[in-house]
């Protein structure tokens, strides 16, 4: 099929109708307005075009400053544009460094100054955010009338356009880009802010497959837990929460929504609820529960995956999660239970000379130590005895358990802060055996890769004392 005929569905924000188009038709058959992605759609914010009217045209080409150099940067390529402004990739003239210049548009300067300290709003909640899974404000500034932002130039794909292009992701894969996302807005809720416009297609994915937040245009700073003055309808029709479209006001509880209905799309590939405009979502969560409508094990979603959704996508606010690290959490337990021992391993040992190998039980890790000793460290899961629960169990073994030395390994244990010594069983005789664990549904890279570090060295220290030796 020729990109002609090539058809899509796509979007009208200006009279909230759905419509299968020809790839290439841009404007709306009923009443000329905008047509994007209905997946993604657009972004609305009534308390802005209830003011300020639609969208204005810009006379001005998108790709105006393309090839030219704008305050302290050399513009290199026009990458998008939102309802305020464009974006371009460019180069920091002094840094020599690849980054996104955010452009205010010619029709939003003709808005006034509301919508100017709407933008540099953005910016100021933006700068606040310093986390590895949130797209970093640089910079802002002003050069030929034209207010702009310097950020971190992310070089790949959002989530939409992921699943767009494969489909619907796996599990472990949905919900690693969720859990870094979710830290990030951990932090945005910690400093009392909601960003109001989560949707996959505000998340970008790096080429190493690192997810971060973008696009906080809608962020809102909330003072004292009370509601936003003057709120009103905010967001991506497809991710808002119920009570959005009842007038009240956007909270941590609408993030938390957002970050379930996009967690549904990543699992799914598909919209939780299938609408055609905005008006058939409203009457949708006017008449239905979200939650009785969606079927779980038919979409063979793991109990953890299923539980997290019945916090996230509750029709009432209380429903939901109280804050992003309850969610944050909750997924890091999920992905614990999803994730097997290996890539852990793979993970916490990346960028070392250290390979583990497996022996059909259990995986061994030869640790390099100070003054040309090693040792050996095993890594297993186990079973915990008392909860029954799944435990990763980082242990290395010491030496001979001889009578002799019970004292000075009883005084041994109770000065090492990580770990513990015990007695087991190796070859059919007693050793020492230094141990740690971890419950496996919370237990990270960077824990395992820490406690093979100190499990090694604590391990030589109490063979060295005991036996002089280095046999393990």
């Amino acid at each position: 099929m020729s990109l002609m005929m090539a058809r899509s569905t796509r979007y009208c924000q200006r009279c909230n109708k759905r419509y299968d188009v020809v790839l290439t038709e841009v404007v709306c058959p009923r009443c000329d307005g905008r047509l994007s992605d209905w997946i993604d759609g657009s972004t609305v914010d009534l308390d802005e075009t209830n003011e300020l009217g639609f969208l204005a045209e810009d006379q001005e080409p998108s790709e105006t400053f393309v090839g030219q150099t704008f305050a302290n940067y050399q513009i290199e390529a026009f990458l998008g544009q939102g309802g305020m402004a464009r974006v371009y990739l460019a180069t920091h003239l002094s840094l020599q460094r690849p980054c996104a210049v955010k452009v205010l548009r010619p029709s939003t300067l003709g808005r006034g100054e509301r919508a100017i300290e709407t933008f540099l709003s953005e910016a100021r909640l933006s700068a606040a955010i310093n986390h590895p899974h949130a797209v970093t404000l640089y910079t802002l500034g002003r050069s030929d009338g034209r207010d702009f932002l310097e950020m971190e130039y992310v070089d790949g794909k959002t989530l939409e356009h992921l699943v767009l292009e494969q489909g619907n992701l796996n599990p472990l894969q949905a919900t690693t880009w969720m859990y870094q996302v979710s830290s990030a807005l951990a932090v945005a809720h910690d400093l009392g802010m909601i960003h109001r416009d989560i949707k996959p297609g505000n998340v970008m994915v790096t080429k190493t497959q690192i997810a971060k937040l973008a696009d906080f245009g809608l962020a809102k700073q909330i003072a004292n837990d009370q509601p936003l003055a003057g709120d009103m309808l905010s967001g991506t029709p497809n991710y808002m929460a119920p009570e959005l479209f009842r007038g009240h006001a956007a909270s941590i509880q609408s993030d938390i929504y957002a970050m379930g209905a996009s967690y549904f799309y990543l699992l799914t590939g598909r919209l939780a609820i299938d609408a055609s405009s905005i008006g058939e979502l409203v009457r949708f969560h006017s008449k239905h529960d979200l939650l009785r409508s969606l079927d779980f094990e038919a979409e063979r979603l793991p109990a953890g995956i299923a539980n997290i959704m019945q916090k996230s996508l509750g029709r009432e606010v209380g429903q939901r999660y109280g804050h992003a690290s309850e969610l944050r959490d909750d997924l890091r337990a999920v992905l614990g239970g999803l994730r097997s021992l290996e890539s852990m391993l793979t993970e916490a040992l990346a960028g070392s000379s250290m390979l583990p190998e497996f022996d059909g039980q259990r995986y061994h890790v030869r640790v390099i130590l100070p003054d040309g000793r090693n040792q050996i460290v095993s890594v297993e899961i186990d079973e915990d005895a008392e909860t029954h629960e799944d435990i990763v169990r980082v242990f290395s073994v010491c030496g001979p358990a001889s009578a002799s030395y019970y004292e000075r390994a009883l005084h041994l244990n109770a000065a090492i802060s990580h770990g513990a010594i015990g007695i087991e069983s190796v070859s059919g005789l007693p050793h020492f055996v230094m141990v740690n664990s971890y419950p496996r549904a919370t237990c990270d890279a960077h824990e395992i890769r820490t406690s093979i570090a100190e499990v090694a060295k604590y391990a030589d220290q109490v063979e060295h004392l005991l036996t002089g030796e280095d046999h393990f």
